[in-house]
């Protein structure tokens, strides 16, 4: 039986305004609208969605989101609900992990060579494609769930909760050394932008394949209105373990695809880039981290404050732990009513610690360098 998939990420873009596209899900990567953060023209425009917020993309901007390792898992199932009433083009994008030059993220859900939508992970060499919806059943006028599901052996694309085509064979584990490893909603940033002239209604991400059925359910309810009354839901959902069993038959009708899954190699030339982490300009976690220094002294005792906020909120009585690189605790202390904790650090070998929040999947994490005291002056 397969383990449950869990929700990444969920953003619903409800805000009435400001630059931030909040996540609802347990480690709150929220977004960040447009290059900065203040206004600029790169910024998404807020617009009325299925029964709230939603954003337009105008074939310039774009959401970028922090980074972050939950982003980068080995199976998952990517969601989104698209509406315009034409094509966007050809390889534009509604959601892109990394890049590798002009060629393919890490895996992303975009409109592929005809215009319509279809899913891809790539391995490094090549990528794997689903198959592809024709462009007049997806960019219709209309609001459409979109769904790309990888399990670890196959790829499949989801529409309305109907599967498109036959799901893809893609034996290969996903490749997140890239020449990028952002992640962007709205576009693709590597040597090439590939940007989306539509509508985003909402973008959530699961770890792990979801069942066929099951995916159905939530795009009825990502479709469907809510009642008016009360603020918009913020409800992040769950999957049990038949829920999450991305073999499991379905019972809808499946969609005749405009073109089939296949496997796409790589120009040679575009595989042979330096891995990196992050281009500069990524939003910062909304969960903060931030250590008074960023340096301690090999062998001596040093006190280092360190602030947690979550989305600018002191966060009090949070356990701070300093780790040395063997996994061992150096330092720990909770945060006072400012959301700060005092640790007395003292290690007796160079490295790097890290500093964390434990029990905090959603908060961020600093790194403090182990240097060596500075030789006295001779007299």
């Amino acid at each position: 039986m397969a383990e449950p998939s869990s929700v990444v990420g969920q953003w619903r873009f409800d805000e009435p305004v400001g630059q931030v596209a909040l996540d609802d899900g347990p480690y709150a990567l929220d977004g960040r609208l447009g290059l900065t953060d203040g206004v600029d023209s790169r910024d998404p425009g807020r617009i009325a969605g299925v029964d709230s917020g939603a954003l337009h993309f105008d074939g310039h901007a774009l959401v970028r989101l922090p980074a972050a390792p939950q982003l980068k898992p080995a199976t998952l199932t990517l969601e989104a609900v698209v509406r315009a009433g034409q094509s966007p083009g050809s390889y534009r994008y509604v959601v892109s992990h990394g890049a590798q030059g002009c060629v393919a993220g890490a895996y992303g859900l975009y409109t592929a060579k005809d215009g319509g939508i279809a899913f891809y992970v790539f391995d490094g060499d090549s990528y794997y494609l689903t198959a592809a919806v024709k462009p007049s059943d997806v960019w219709n006028g209309a609001w459409h769930h979109v769904a790309g599901v990888f399990d670890g052996a196959t790829v499949r694309l989801f529409l309305d909760g109907h599967p498109v085509g036959t799901a893809f064979p893609a034996p290969k584990p996903i490749a997140y050394s890239l020449t990028s490893a952002d992640h962007f909603i709205g576009t693709y940033q590597g040597t090439c932008a590939l940007p989306l002239t539509g509508d985003v209604d909402l973008i959530r991400m699961w770890q792990g394949a979801l069942a066929p059925d099951y995916l159905a359910s939530l795009s009825d309810t990502a479709l469907t209105p809510q009642p008016t009354l009360g603020p918009p839901t913020t409800d992040v959902p769950s999957a049990n373990q038949s829920e999450s069993d991305g073999e499991a038959p379905g019972t809808r009708s499946t969609i005749e695809p405009i073109a089939p899954g296949t496997v796409l190699p790589a120009p040679a030339a575009a595989t042979s880039g330096a891995a990196t982490t992050s281009t500069p300009g990524a939003p910062a976690r909304a969960c903060q981290v931030k250590p008074s220094s960023t340096r301690v002294t090999l062998g001596r005792t040093t006190t280092v404050t360190v602030r947690v906020a979550l989305r600018g909120v002191p966060l009090k009585n949070a356990r701070v732990v300093a780790m040395a690189a063997s996994n061992r605790r150096v330092a720990a202390a909770s945060t006072n009513s400012a959301g700060a904790a005092k640790l007395k650090v003292k290690v007796a070998k160079r490295g790097t610690i890290r500093v964390k929040v434990a029990g905090r999947a959603d908060c961020g994490a600093a790194s403090l360098t182990v240097v060596k005291a500075k030789a006295k002056a001779a007299k």
